[in-house]
């Protein structure tokens, strides 16, 4: 059935996000901070709103796609914000990759004034956004989510009940740990053939369909061969999302290794102006590493 949405956020993924929901005939009303990224969607058909408050008004559903918990606090919670808006039954969904402990706080605001609040973080990338087969993983309570699962199909073909509030943002985070350590291992094994003068897109044929194939494997290696830097998750944000992961850690006192090597190359990417680059030009900074002598690797 379809639903009235406000839709604040429109960046790599809000934009087709927004695009999947108008397509599956919902009514969406948009906002985003920079105007010139909401005429795409309002040449669709999208109706504009002008703050956070008015996106969320008369709608049954709002999404929010942001960058950063304090993002999202401010859109949600503060003045204007989009709780302002809503109307007592409404449910705000975030989709946005926020601290576990964020959600919670922003969950318990919402129901202390009538509203539902569903953590649902997507995993799929850009491709995943614009195709509208996002994996949806969903904290809070479940039937909340099964009143907007009409909803959020237009925009996932997999949506995953994971638990309470912030338990949606926990499975995001765990993910995010597996694709940058991913990410890392592809980085070393293209800088290893580099090294030694193998072909690597031979080298990509030879071993995409063995024990080493891998989605990155397969959509990141060739950018990094072809040195395509060109955003689909930028390095800045696996920066964040790796910080949110190991402070979740810490809180539970448990060492995360492997996070914290590949957050040690992304901080050397952000500081040598790579943070805006897709994730992909790690590989840059793992070359980096490489030159520098450490005492604790055999050269």
């Amino acid at each position: 059935m379809a639903k009235r949405i406000g839709f604040i956020g429109l960046g790599t993924m809000g934009r087709p996000m927004a695009l999947n929901l108008l397509k599956a005939g919902h009514s969406v009303r948009v906002f985003n901070r920079t105007r010139s990224k909401m005429e795409p969607l309002l040449a669709a058909g999208a109706q504009a709103a002008h703050s956070y408050a008015n996106a969320a008004q008369r709608a049954d559903v709002v999404i929010t796609m942001l960058s950063d918990s304090p993002d999202v606090r401010k859109v949600v919670l503060g003045p204007s914000g989009a709780l302002d808006g809503c109307g007592p039954g409404s449910v705000i969904v975030d989709m946005s990759t926020i601290s576990p402990s964020a959600a919670v706080e922003i969950a318990q605001a919402c129901r202390e004034r009538g509203v539902e609040f569903l953590d649902a973080p997507v995993t799929g990338g850009e491709s995943g956004a614009v195709a509208g087969t996002l994996s949806i993983l969903v904290g809070g309570r479940p039937e909340v989510l099964e009143s907007v699962r009409d909803t959020l199909s237009a925009v996932g073909s997999k949506i995953t009940h994971m638990g309470p509030s912030g338990s949606g943002q926990i499975a995001k985070l765990c993910n995010q740990v597996i694709c940058a350590l991913n990410i890392l291992a592809v980085c070393e094994g293209l800088a290893l053939a580099e090294a030694t003068g193998l072909d690597t897109k031979v080298l990509l044929d030879a071993i995409g369909g063995g024990a080493a194939g891998s989605w990155m494997l397969s959509n990141l290696a060739p950018k990094m061969v072809a040195e395509d830097w060109a955003p689909g998750f930028r390095i800045a944000l696996e920066l964040k999302d790796l910080g949110l992961a190991l402070g979740s850690a810490a809180e539970r006192s448990l060492r995360l290794p492997g996070a914290s090597l590949v957050r040690q190359a992304c901080e050397v990417a952000q500081a040598s102006g790579w943070g805006e680059e897709g994730t992909q030009a790690l590989i840059k900074a793992v070359k980096k590493l490489a030159t520098q002598p450490c005492p604790c690797v055999p050269r």
